[in-house]
């Protein structure tokens, strides 16, 4: 027999009857009346051609017939409803924890997703926080700020952090003096992405330059807000190159020297080890492919 001249909604009762062993509570369950579970019965019955079920008096039993077919219906209906669960869970936008600094940077990648699953939203939740506990936190992936050494064989490396110093054109002609090696910085102001001025230390070290004197100016609390203040005008930062590609390459951002600090962090892809959403799932794969692919 054809499974498309199978009744699903007989069969979805005789489930219910066989499980109660009653068409009464069957059809209670059901909101149905008892005549008309039993006559539903009658009819898959004679589709079939054979009978699911004895019926006495006050009583009802499962024919060899039903018991056989009974574990088959049951796992067809519950594979049936994880189906339209996950096509529901499929349809729910998505929702990405990722560190507020990379915000313009994803946002044009998940502008290039869209073109590619226009069924797919992306909820973004911009945040100062760097990492994700998904047992307690309520998203399906996240963006992490870590070292690249414990990425881990499920995350997928977005970029790596390449840290050098950005200003303003603006300020460049307001204070006139050519940034020509690391001690020019010293007539500018200068802003710090953190708070332990971590960054420009090791920078400045990197190229030979210890004055103490460079370590004075603003400290943010973020590369972000760092960042979009040198754009303003403000003082020179460190800037990510990855972060800045646009503004550099428009010229609303000056990056004076070759050299950039190779931090040893980056930014990494997580999803949840249990039970990812198919749609992050896809997310993640598009990422591998467009953004990190592997070689």
């Amino acid at each position: 027999m054809s499974r498309r001249n199978l009744p699903l909604y007989a069969l979805s009762l005789f489930e219910a009857a066989a499980r109660h062993q009653s068409f009464t509570r069957a059809a209670d369950e059901l909101c149905l009346t008892q005549g008309a579970v039993s006559k539903q019965m009658a009819q898959l019955e004679a589709h079939l051609g054979y009978p699911l079920f004895h019926r006495y008096a006050r009583s009802l039993k499962l024919s060899v017939q039903g018991e056989c077919l009974l574990g088959y219906v049951q796992q067809a209906l519950g594979l049936l409803d994880k189906g339209v669960a996950e096509a529901a869970a499929a349809s729910a936008p998505l929702r990405l924890k990722a560190p507020s600094c990379i915000a313009r940077w994803l946002l044009q990648q998940l502008r290039a997703f869209a073109d590619e699953a226009p069924e797919i939203s992306v909820q973004l939740s911009g945040v100062h926080a760097h990492d994700i506990d998904f047992a307690r936190e309520n998203y399906d992936l996240a963006i992490v700020y870590r070292p690249l050494v414990s990425a881990g064989e499920r995350g997928v490396v977005l970029f790596a952090e390449r840290l050098t110093p950005v200003l303003s054109p603006s300020l460049l002609a307001q204070v006139g003096r050519k940034l020509d090696s690391p001690a020019a910085l010293a007539a500018y102001p200068l802003l710090h992405p953190s708070a332990d001025r971590r960054d420009w230390r090791q920078w400045l070290q990197a190229n030979g330059e210890r004055q103490p004197a460079l370590m004075a100016g603003t400290v943010f609390d973020t590369l972000d807000q760092a960042m979009n203040a040198a754009l303003q005008g403000f003082g020179v930062t460190l800037g990510d190159v990855t972060l800045l590609a646009e503004e550099l390459k428009n010229g609303q951002a000056i990056a004076p020297f070759a050299s950039c600090l190779d931090s040893g962090y980056g930014y990494v892809l997580l999803l949840p080890e249990q039970a990812p959403a198919a749609a992050a799932l896809r997310l993640q794969q598009w990422f591998r492919q467009r953004i990190a692919p592997v070689a």
